[in-house]
């Protein structure tokens, strides 16, 4: 597997903490009324069109090379977006036609602003249900408009059947992006591709919706148990590791005799099939191995070790005594580990718990690195785009000025609310942004249950994810002939 990696300077690391720190100081820690994650006002750095003439004459392996002529102009030509709505900030491709004081909608407004400047474009975005992709652009490319110049869809459910419809643009073939620089997402490249095609692209261009673990700091200094940060320092947070803290870690405070609320347990949200799912990827395999014109599905090639991993995440976690089914008693303070996407921390904006973030174990020391899975950002081209170059260099612009903007603006985002405030924070943020994967069998499952297999078996009180496997080895199986078939090879 491959992971993403991204350089940053630590000057910025600096700068990004020494802001939030300086917020926290001026409003004693308080959470934002709009998403509860943050109620600072800054801004990101803006880098202007002039600044970023000059940026592209500067090569350096921290930085990249932005190669994109000075000259191009596209007349005031606009530019439309269709993306999927969700209730989640930030989570797709957004515009907004204001600063409002929050960092996040600040930073990708003046991104946007630059953008347009840059290229003379104006954006336009058309926001729909996921579950509609393919309906919108098959009646775009049915009346020959060729609205749409982007797509921002939803991470799961049409995936797939964009590229099945024949609807999308191979990546690799657009004028301008160049997927080596380090603004685009590594794993995509290597994990994602059909047939040696490039349907889908991940960067800087919508911050990563990152599942993670966070733990109850108050938890661990009264248990008398290690301190997560450092496990994960020095490379020793593995399943193994997490079994330390979490079994038998279940305390019937109240002595009735029953699980209730005030209780204390060692994991939350157990109930969500996606968190299984983030274990088998940090513990270093992907559910759909893609090599050229073939494919592999791990649940059935690699079953001794995701076997493994099912008896320690069920031993530890999942056996009755050990787990609280939702993140209310995390928020409470009675549970020992939880899990979150990044965007959703806000569910915590209430709460009076002292937290940590960090990424989801290795299987064992042996592994070579850290690795977390990315619940959104995906962008794809249809094949209906008017202008197939202005597509791939609009792309390019988005994802080059999003590491000076939105990047440092959702590192403060997160910084500046519950999360601690310190060096550690930062570290942790940069090694999960830096480890995110992406992987055919999450995004291109289209609910057929393939990665959610080894949670709904867990949440059933079974391991046996070989014979459950077989029984629905032909519709998985099925599923990826039909998708690769439908690649042009």
């Amino acid at each position: 597997m491959k992971r993403h990696h991204k350089k940053r300077t630590g000057i910025l690391l600096l700068l990004i903490l020494a802001q939030s720190i300086s917020s926290c100081a001026s409003d004693n820690g308080g959470t934002s009324a709009d998403d509860g994650i943050s109620a600072d006002s800054g801004t990101g750095t803006t880098p202007t069109a002039e600044t970023a003439v000059t940026s592209a004459d500067v090569t350096t392996e921290d930085s990249g090379t932005f190669a994109l002529p000075d000259t191009l102009d596209y007349g005031g030509t606009t530019f439309t977006v269709l993306a999927v709505d969700e209730d989640v900030p930030y989570t797709y491709f957004e515009d907004y036609d204001s600063e409002t004081g929050d960092v996040m909608n600040d930073a990708i407004f003046s991104r946007n602003r630059t953008v347009e400047e840059y290229l003379n474009i104006r954006f336009e975005t058309v926001n729909c249900s996921h579950g509609s992709e393919v309906s919108n652009v098959q009646k775009d490319a049915a009346s020959g408009d060729g609205v749409y110049d982007l797509i921002s869809p939803h991470i799961l459910s049409q995936i797939p059947a964009l590229v099945t419809s024949g609807l999308l643009t191979d990546l690799g073939e657009l004028e301008y992006v160049d997927f080596t620089q380090p603004w685009w997402n590594g794993s995509f490249v290597e994990n994602m591709q059909l047939k040696g095609m490039t349907y889908y692209a991940s960067g800087n261009i919508i911050a990563p919706n990152i599942r993670v673990i966070v733990f109850n700091k108050a938890l661990v200094e009264n248990y008398d148990m290690s301190d997560p940060y450092e496990a994960v320092s020095n490379g020793t947070w593995t399943l193994d590791t997490m079994a330390k803290y979490t079994k038998g870690f279940y305390n019937d405070i109240n002595g009735n005799g029953e699980m209730d609320a005030d209780d204390l347990y060692a994991f939350s949200d157990l109930s969500n099939s996606g968190l299984a799912t983030s274990f088998i990827h940090g513990s270093g395999l992907l559910f759909v191995e893609s090599a050229g014109d073939t494919y592999s599905l791990t649940l059935g090639t690699e079953t001794e070790k995701i076997h493994g991993i099912m008896e320690k995440l069920y031993d530890n976690i999942y056996l009755e005594g050990n787990t609280a089914i939702t993140n209310t008693e995390f928020a409470n303070g009675t549970v020992l580990f939880g899990t979150q996407v990044l965007l959703k921390l806000q569910l915590l904006r209430d709460s009076e718990v002292s937290f940590g973030i960090i990424p989801f174990p290795k299987y064992d020391e042996t592994q070579d690195a850290y690795y977390s899975s990315a619940w959104n950002g995906l962008l794809c081209v249809p094949v209906s785009a008017t202008d197939l170059s202005m597509s791939g260099a609009v792309m390019e612009a988005l994802a080059y000025f999003s590491t000076d903007t939105l990047v440092p603006a959702y590192y403060e985002k997160l910084l500046g609310g519950k999360f601690a405030r310190d060096d550690t924070s930062v570290k942790m943020l940069d090694l999960i942004f830096d480890s995110v994967v992406y992987d055919i069998g999450l995004c291109f499952d289209g609910f057929i249950g393939n990665y959610a297999l080894p949670g709904n078996l867990l949440n059933q009180g079974s391991t046996d994810i070989a014979s459950e496997f077989a029984k629905k080895e032909a519709t998985f199986t099925g599923h990826y002939k039909e998708l690769f078939a439908s690649v042009p090879g």
